[in-house]
Order: structure tokens, then sequence, then C-alpha cells
């Protein structure tokens, strides 16, 4: 399946509030993400930039009406003041397809896909699926794959701030994520590193610019 229904259909930037993290990203794009919606449970909720179908920027913080909700793995307790490019998402066509190709090259810890849902500011509901391709582990080199019902990938209706030319990943063992997406067919350049990191460049209107 290498390359075939696949693609980058995210990157996550984390902030300490979606304010911020709004203001951070249209100061370097020119241009200000919408607001998403809630992740009912998961304790977030997200605004959105497309970066050029099928890509796109979600900004993620923590929903402060949701006090009851668990941590985030998308949202580090240690993120500073300043956003952070925390983890990228890897869109399939068929990802139940994709999890069984990945234990059978020896991802052995890829996990089952569960459903998501997003009502949107308009009032309709978004659906999809996600899988972690390392348990529960996500960030850095290591991806999650999504796969979208009835096309419904903000991509495609966010505003558009610019296109992703290349993502760069680091990771203290980088030999799993290699594999998964060597697997997966998805170019992303990884090397090792002291500590999980992203970072994209991206043109703009007014030039390229990179996120870390």
């Amino acid at each position: 399946m290498p390359g075939v229904g696949v693609w980058i259909d995210h990157l996550v930037l984390a902030a300490l509030s979606l304010d911020v993290g709004c203001r951070a990203v249209e100061a370097k794009t020119g241009v200000a993400p919408v607001f998403g919606g809630v992740h009912p449970g998961a304790g977030t909720h997200n605004a959105l930039l497309s970066l050029g179908p099928p890509t796109y920027l979600e900004v993620i913080a923590r929903d402060p009406a949701q006090t009851d909700a668990p941590p985030s793995p998308l949202v580090p307790e240690e993120l500073g003041d300043e956003p952070r490019l925390v983890a990228f998402a890897v869109g399939c066509d068929d990802i139940d397809a994709a999890v069984a190709a990945l234990r059978a090259a020896g991802v052995t810890d890829a996990a089952d896909p569960y459903g998501m849902t997003r009502r949107r500011p308009d009032g309709s509901v978004l659906s999809w699926r996600v899988a972690f391709v390392a348990g529960g582990h996500v960030g850095g080199a290591t991806p999650f794959l999504i796969s979208w019902d009835s096309g419904g990938s903000p991509a495609y209706d966010s505003p558009v701030g610019g296109r992703l030319l290349a993502l760069r990943a680091g990771d203290p063992d980088p030999a799993p994520a290699r594999l998964a997406l060597e697997v997966l067919g998805v170019d992303v350049a990884i090397e090792s590193s002291p500590t999980p990191r992203l970072e994209a460049t991206i043109t703009t209107p007014t030039g390229e610019l990179t996120l870390i």
C-alpha cells in the first residue's frame, strides 16, 4: 500500500489557549485560523487553517469548559508560552488496511481505529476515525492515522494560509517512526534528536516560513 491513498493530513500546533495559538499563526501567515469546534470528552477545541488540500493546520488547546476531561496527548502539560508544533496526522483512504499493513510489517503497537466527532459552528457534525501508530504515544516523528467520513476534511473549506512544502521530524529513537512512515509511503525527513520535534516549511503569499 505504500503511497496509495495516504497523505499528510494535518499538522497539530498546540497552544496554552486557542486565542494565543490563532494570534501566533496569523502573525506568521497573515491569515487567521477559523474556529473549528469542540472535541467532546477529549478536553480540547481547535481552529483551522488550510495548507492547500489535502493538508491543513490544526491549532489546538485545552477547552476550559471541559474541566473534567483527561489530559490530551496533543496538548503537552509542559507546553510553554509559545505555541509549538507537536504532531502530525497521516490521512488514509482505508485506515483499517493501513493498520493491518503496519502490523504485518512489525509495527505491533499500531492500535485499532476508533471514531470521533465534532460539531461545527454551523451546526453540522464532522466524523472521523483515528488510530495511534505507537499505542497511546504520538508526537514528534511518530504520526497518528486519520480517515474522514464523507470527505469532511477541513483542508477543503478552511481559509488558505499557505502550502506545506516539507516536513522534518526528530526523535531520540527514530527507527520505529521511519519504519511506520516507510510502510505507509509518506515522505517525512526523520533524524535523531535529543527530544521529539517537528519542523514544517510552509510557503505563503509573503514568502516561506518555518513552524516548529
